[in-house]
């Protein structure tokens, strides 16, 4: 799991269905987010001027809250981020490196799990069964 260090406090990032749509509820719709949390011009991608603006800023803050809210109530934590801690905790330098955890954490979500192919081979069924066992016991 992806995860960003503020103040001090390792947080993990969780990006599922659910963060997806708070995501676009609060940020932007899919097809307009990498402009925004990026700093960058939907018409003109070379056009970096909204780069650490007011409104990419707010947007940084928001993904950071969102997913590291989702992070730690999945670790049982309380999800006790606002967008003000995210801001204060973040030191101007750090930006880069927290849109970078960000979008970590989304590329995690965003892979699917596929099961592994079968093979063709005879499978020893008592040892497929040992081998979940295994699996489950430890």
């Amino acid at each position: 799991m992806a995860n960003i260090k503020l103040k001090q406090r390792e947080i993990p990032l969780l990006y599922t269905v659910y963060e997806m749509k708070q995501v676009q509820e609060e940020i932007a719709p899919l097809a307009d987010f990498q402009y925004v949390i990026l700093g960058r011009n939907k018409d003109d991608e070379k056009d970096t001027s909204r780069y650490a603006g007011a409104e990419h800023l707010g947007a940084v803050a928001k993904l950071v809250r969102i997913l590291g809210n989702a992070g730690l109530e999945e670790n049982g934590e309380a999800p006790d981020l606002t967008d003000k801690w995210v801001l204060r905790a973040m030191k101007p330098a750090n930006l880069v490196d927290a849109v970078n955890a960000c979008m970590e954490a989304m590329s995690e979500g965003m892979a699917s799990e596929i099961p592994e192919k079968e093979s063709d081979e005879p499978v020893d069924v008592t040892l497929e069964q040992m081998k979940k066992k295994g699996t489950k016991e430890s």
